[in-house]
């Protein structure tokens, strides 16, 4: 099989999975603790739009122009020019980049309540005031986390993926020290998470300055226009931060016509997307970070056969993961709810709401990995059309479907409209992939269906795989739903026989799964015993 391996993928992947899953389950314990503290009520509505603004603009600026160009052009400046060159790039980069964010950062301090008008009109007096406060308090996010981004895919190109994966895990434990210990010291309680979230993003900088010193990569910014590869990167940004702002835009889309909806729902909306958020980001994120850096690489040399390969390699690792996990959380819904959700203000209306929302949210596991890990093989090849196209189609049909189901079902219509969207969105890159890679010469006639590396068998493709994943978490978790309502221990049950009962239960579909699928020759099942077995030969 061409390098990069599906083992050094896997590997790659697993490490970065392995800590953000620990980051993840810091982020569970995060959303427990506020539920705990506020429920699902105006303040958690607020607080939610008053992360999501940072985020959206943080997002255009890091992921749009780094996330997606700035690590294939530095691959390309790397492959050119090696370290030497590499920091030239970084520091003509920051020379641009560093002002623009803190001018950005100065306007969102200045002039709250303009974005919060713009992104949550429906709001009430008391949620705008509140979201506009916390807003102000969150804006130097923007500067912190972007700098991030920057850093960490220099940082993945140079092989080093532990450190930038760990890091979600300060923000995360800066909130919960907070919320458990320290809100008594705000006159206005929820504007010490606010300010928890942003210290958070500033530690996460802080970290990466001796390694990146330690890699070579810790450069002054320095302004120079004349640099070509900005002008590269130009080019490449404009289309590609149009497709992240398009997704970011989903997001306020989405935002906007929950602010209509009655106080408290938002929330549970919000609470519901953690539990979707915390499979992808575990499962799809891992794999495109770590299958990133190599299709650039591989795009730079133009190795079509072994960015094929690789590209393959992720999906099907990606399908592995995610199916399981949709199938599971819509399954277990409703134990997972109340065991994380509810306790203190989390009353059981929101936790039946948020069970509700959950359900239909799994739906769009599996076509949101599947464009997580295809779209970077669209930026590797240079190409920020079709991301862009998909973007704006799954735009387009959020705010159709948003406002017509939104009518009839209200909170449920409005996340419906979402899965429909990530679907149509999923189905029409993967359908383009393989034309534009035949298109650029890099592939034989093939198509997704025909063609997966090694070591699954010649003509068992993705659909294919993704089916056997599918029958051998099917069995486990239909039996699991039937005989929850028989060992869960209702509503007046301890948190401690709760808990177990749901260990049980993930007990029993994960080995159920596991076992099906090596029953079933899923490939990755080969990889995981070998896996196992080295890390057993070494103790």
């Amino acid at each position: 099989m061409p390098e990069p391996s599906i083992q050094k993928l896997t590997t790659r992947a697993g490490t970065v999975g392995s800590l953000t899953a620990v980051s993840r389950v810091l982020g569970l314990a995060r959303e427990m603790v506020l539920a705990n503290a506020f429920g699902a009520g105006a303040v958690m509505d607020a607080f939610l739009v008053a992360l999501t603004l940072p985020n959206v603009l943080r997002r255009l600026a890091g992921e749009g122009v780094l996330g997606v160009a700035f690590v294939p052009v530095l691959a390309e400046v790397k492959t050119a020019g090696g370290p030497p060159a590499m920091r030239g790039f970084v520091s003509a980069l920051l020379g641009v980049f560093v002002p623009s964010l803190l001018l950005f950062t100065l306007l969102g301090i200045a002039f709250p309540e303009v974005l919060v008008d713009l992104f949550a009109v429906g709001f009430d007096p008391e949620r705008a005031h509140l979201a506009a406060e916390m807003t102000r308090i969150l804006m130097p996010c923007v500067c912190f986390i972007s700098l991030v981004a920057l850093a960490s895919g220099a940082l993945n190109l140079e092989g080093v993926f532990a450190v930038p994966a760990a890091l979600p895990m300060l923000l995360n434990i800066s909130v919960v020290v907070v919320t458990l210990g320290l809100l008594s010291r705000f006159e206005v309680p929820i504007y010490g998470v606010a300010w928890a979230v942003t210290v958070g993003a500033g530690a996460q900088l802080a970290v990466l300055f001796p390694l990146l010193r330690r890699h070579g990569l810790l450069v002054l910014p320095r302004f120079n226009l004349s640099h070509p590869a900005l002008g590269t990167l130009a080019r490449r940004a404009a289309p590609a931060v149009l497709g992240v702002g398009v997704y970011q835009l989903n997001i306020v889309v989405v935002r906007t016509i929950g602010s209509f909806l009655p106080s408290g729902e938002l929330a549970c909306y919000g609470f519901a997307t953690r539990l979707q958020e915390l499979a992808l980001g575990v499962f799809a994120v891992s794999i495109s970070v770590a299958a990133l850096p190599t299709l650039s690489e591989q795009a730079a040399r133009r190795d079509g056969s072994a960015l094929w390969a690789t590209s393959n390699a992720a999906l099907c690792a990606t399908n592995f993961l995610t199916i399981p996990s949709a199938i599971g959380l819509a399954t277990l819904a409703q134990p997972i709810v109340e065991v994380l959700f509810r306790h203190g203000a989390f009353d059981p209306t929101s936790a039946a709401l948020t069970t509700q929302l959950v359900q239909i949210l799994a739906l769009a596991i599996v076509p949101i990995g599947v464009v997580r890990v295809i779209v970077p093989v669209f930026y590797a090849l240079g190409n920020t059309i079709i991301p862009l196209a998909g973007a704006l189609v799954s735009l387009l049909c959020t705010i159709v479907l948003g406002l017509v189901l939104k009518s009839t079902w209200a909170v449920f219509g409005l996340t419906l409209a979402t899965v429909c969207a990530a679907i149509i969105q999923s189905a029409l890159v993967v359908s383009l992939l393989p034309v534009l890679m035949r298109s650029r010469g890099l592939v034989p006639l093939r198509t997704l269906r025909t063609s997966v590396p090694e070591p699954t068998k010649a003509g068992d493709g993705v659909l294919i795989h993704a089916m056997r994943c599918f029958v051998s978490v099917g069995v486990p978790a239909a039996v699991a739903h039937f005989g929850r309502a028989e060992l869960w221990p209702g509503a007046e049950a301890s948190t401690l026989a709760k808990v177990g009962c749901l260990l049980v239960l993930l007990f029993f579909v994960g080995l159920g799964y596991f076992g099906f699928a090596a029953v079933l020759a899923v490939p990755e099942m080969k990889l995981l015993g070998a896996m196992i077995r080295r890390r057993v030969r070494k103790l």
